[in-house]
């Protein structure tokens, strides 16, 4: 049986030269296994000199019983004085070779700072491909010449690096990440675009909307290109998976924090939406007696207030469920109520009131106002609203990581998801505000009738907002957590009673923050409040910024023409916040 023998391989690159010496090492049984082999045994060794990509093999030699052990010093002392003069011709030319992936020489000892080039990393250096990585040892770690002595180094080491991490990888197609994002921007929002168009006027609100559907589709185009270009950075890591991560590595700490502060604000702020559509949609059937719907037969008379704190007493336990999957059959059950909504509202305007079919409605359609009365009222006292329905940005880095291929396939599916929900709500604003006119509610529901069927479909969009509050308020109640509980409550694994009461108070703390939200007024005016604040925020200032951040970074600070829409962009994202704020403190004054 022949001995372990481990080859080492130390190369050298210089122009037009390749250098590279074996060296073999035995073990103390290789030394007693010359005297074992018999007159018959016989080792080949080639050393190889290759100049300018041809070898030069030199004769094989046998090697005799009486001078094996002689022979085998002689190499040992030839390999160590040829490593040693390769390390000095590299350090003499100052070359270094970049190191094997995963693979990194760790030098250490005062022999190695004195003697070793400032870039202490060396690898086998290949011009011949294939070839010259056959040579290298299944499991050698040695990929320099590396000797443990004083006119090297101290101690050779093999450090293995950290593996590349490669972004996960996801499996919705882009159909199926476009019909989530749909289902994120068509909601309850819908319903209160028809006054908004009552103040903006027919064409001052299709304008408006169009005007915030293409800027949000463009800023969230944006984002994906932003993560994606942070991502090159550092090829050792994935990109961002979330829009504080996106902002810290591209703003800065302090950035993140107010994003993080902004996406509490727009989590807690669609909550509070909820609480208020839940309160004014019972309110109305509980007041009409006439109909005797299902809710005033239960509950008559009970004013909108009553309802809001019914409803938040409601959704708390609901939100102290920490298991999402049990909510997965609001999914469908919301788009199934929004599209019912949609249909049924314009249906009953048609058929019922005011009646007269399809060509009663165009024609009363004809007679609106175009133009808003005020522009700047107009501006600061709806626009949010629709703000509040197409700035999802803050809720599109889930569907981008859950997508197979988010670099190709993001931009079509928001391009098509924005198409889609801007047609069918522009069309259904202006034909609901041609059915009712001046006498449009802040929800265009409670212009309906509350009979059987009606009554039932806002039962079921009730329902709906019931259950779909807790997966919208988990980001704000992890965020709270996050903020107010300490880490090791966090990361305890024993979901103790001291534990459980935290969260119950932190659950608590969020859903009374809703419920003071829901007091500021209607529908309309939360809606535009949140939607103008914290979500035209997320979606017209930061994202412009992120990318001017990283066009300044990649060109060394230097201005770039592509930069000029961006900020546009983030300019008309300050006119908005600043007139939503404006307006809402003048409302709340009055």
């Amino acid at each position: 049986m022949q001995p372990r023998q481990s080859f080492v391989h130390a190369s050298t690159t210089l122009p037009g030269l390749e250098l590279r010496a074996d060296r073999s090492t035995r073990s103390a049984h290789a030394d007693a296994s010359c005297v074992g082999r018999g007159e018959g045994d016989q080792r080949t060794r080639s050393n190889r000199v290759s100049v300018t990509g041809k070898a030069l093999i030199s004769k094989t030699r046998s090697d005799s019983m009486a001078g094996c052990r002689r022979k085998a010093r002689t190499r040992a002392a030839a390999a160590a004085l040829a490593s040693s003069l390769l390390l000095r011709a590299r350090q003499s030319t100052g070359f270094s070779p970049p190191p094997p992936a995963g693979v990194r020489r760790r030098l250490r000892g005062a022999s190695a700072s004195r003697l070793s080039p400032p870039r202490t990393t060396t690898a086998l250096s290949s011009i011949g491909g294939s070839a010259d990585a056959a040579l290298i040892d299944a499991d050698a770690s040695d990929d320099e010449p590396c000797l443990a002595g004083e006119n090297v180094v101290a101690s050779c080491e093999v450090e293995r690096l950290r593996p590349t991490r490669t972004a996960p990888t996801g499996t919705q197609s882009r159909w199926s990440a476009s019909i989530n994002l749909g289902k994120c921007i068509c909601g309850a929002g819908s319903f209160a675009l028809p006054h908004v168009f009552l103040e903006e006027g027919a064409l001052g609100g299709a304008l408006a909307m169009t005007t915030c559907a293409y800027l949000a589709a463009t800023t969230m185009k944006s984002i994906n290109d932003s993560r994606m270009l942070a991502g090159e950075d550092d090829p050792t890591k994935v990109p961002p998976t979330s829009y504080v991560e996106l902002t810290a590595a591209s703003l800065g700490e302090g950035a993140s924090k107010v994003v993080f502060a902004l996406t509490l604000a727009a989590s807690l702020g669609v909550c509070s939406t909820y609480v208020v559509f839940v309160g004014q949609t019972l309110a109305s059937l509980s007041a009409d007696a006439l109909s005797n719907n299902a809710v005033h037969a239960v509950a008559p008379d009970v004013d909108e207030r009553a309802w809001e704190i019914v409803t938040a007493a409601t959704v708390l336990p609901l939100s102290l469920v920490r298991n999402y999957g049990i909510f997965a059959f609001t999914s469908a059950l919301g788009v199934t109520a929004v599209l019912g909504g949609i249909l049924v509202t314009l249906a009953y305007g048609v058929l019922v009131d005011p009646g007269g079919g399809a060509a009663e409605a165009l024609s009363a359609v004809s007679q609106l106002k175009l133009w808003p009365d005020s522009f700047s009222d107009a501006f600061g006292g709806s626009f949010g609203t629709i703000a509040y329905l197409f700035c999802v940005n803050f809720l599109t880095f889930p569907i981008i990581n859950s997508m197979k291929d988010p670099r190709n396939d993001y931009d079509e599916a928001v391009s098509s998801a924005v198409s889609v929900v801007w047609t069918v709500n522009v069309i259904f604003a202006i034909v609901c505000l041609g059915f009712y006119g001046a006498d449009t509610q802040d929800l265009v529901l409670a212009n309906l009738d509350n009979g059987p069927y009606l009554s039932a479909l806002k039962i079921l969009l009730c329902v709906d907002l019931l259950f779909t509050f807790p997966v919208v308020f988990s980001s704000g109640r992890q965020i709270l957590e996050n903020a107010l509980l300490s880490g090791s409550q966090i990361s305890d694994d024993k979901d103790d009673l001291s534990l459980a009461a935290s969260r119950a108070a932190v659950t608590g703390g969020g859903v009374a923050v809703c419920f003071g939200l829901s007091q500021v007024g209607g529908f309309g005016v939360v809606a535009n409040l949140v939607g103008g604040v914290a979500q035209g925020t997320l979606a017209f200032i930061i994202p412009p910024a992120i990318a001017i951040a990283l066009s300044r970074r990649r060109s060394d600070g230097a201005f770039d023409s592509s930069e000029v829409p961006q900020w546009l962009i983030g300019g008309f994202g300050v006119a908005v916040v600043s007139s939503v704020t404006y307006f809402t403190l003048v409302e709340s004054l009055r």
